[in-house]
């Protein structure tokens, strides 16, 4: 028995660091909740018919804080999958395999910016619908070539997908 005993006081003082370090405030791990809130949103690259080439020189110029995380090829599509340092937030753009041409934008973003792009969206495009409560918009362009809809997909994240029309 003072075997055991001896045995259970050294594995409790060797766990004790752990769960104690593991309570304070100064984790290393970073909370989704403490994601800095963006002073200026910059609109993903959305011309109708780009190609590959206009996607990736606007990135590489104009939205520095991400980075091409994968470049997907399947017989239907490409995609170029962008991200920042959340690997939660960023842009995926497809192209069609047929005409190499950029078709659809799908852009995620933490919901605590979500006020600041529903504006800028607002006064940029037509509001066709809305839902506050939920992040659900529907977004047009005035010829109605392109339709913008907002979803929210998590707690902290919501999307932003640009849809051309043909």
């Amino acid at each position: 028995m003072k075997k055991y005993f001896s045995f259970a006081i050294i594995t409790v003082m060797m766990a004790a660091p752990m769960f104690l370090s593991s309570c304070g405030e100064d984790d290393l791990i970073p909370d989704d909740n403490q994601e800095q809130v963006m002073m200026e949103w910059t609109e993903p690259f959305h011309a109708k018919n780009s190609s590959i080439e206009e996607v990736q020189a606007f990135m590489a110029s104009s939205m520095k804080s991400y980075r091409l995380v994968a470049e997907t090829s399947t017989a239907e599509n490409t995609q170029l999958s962008y991200s920042t340092s959340n690997p939660n937030v960023g842009v995926l753009y497809s192209f069609s395999k047929v005409t190499g041409q950029l078709y659809s934008v799908i852009d995620t973003e933490l919901t605590a910016n979500s006020s600041m792009i529903i504006n800028f969206l607002r006064d940029h495009y037509d509001v066709v619908s809305s839902n506050n409560a939920s992040l659900q918009y529907c977004f047009a362009t005035p010829d109605k070539s392109m339709v913008i809809t907002t979803v929210k997909v998590a707690d902290n994240y919501f999307n932003i997908n640009y849809t051309f029309v043909y």
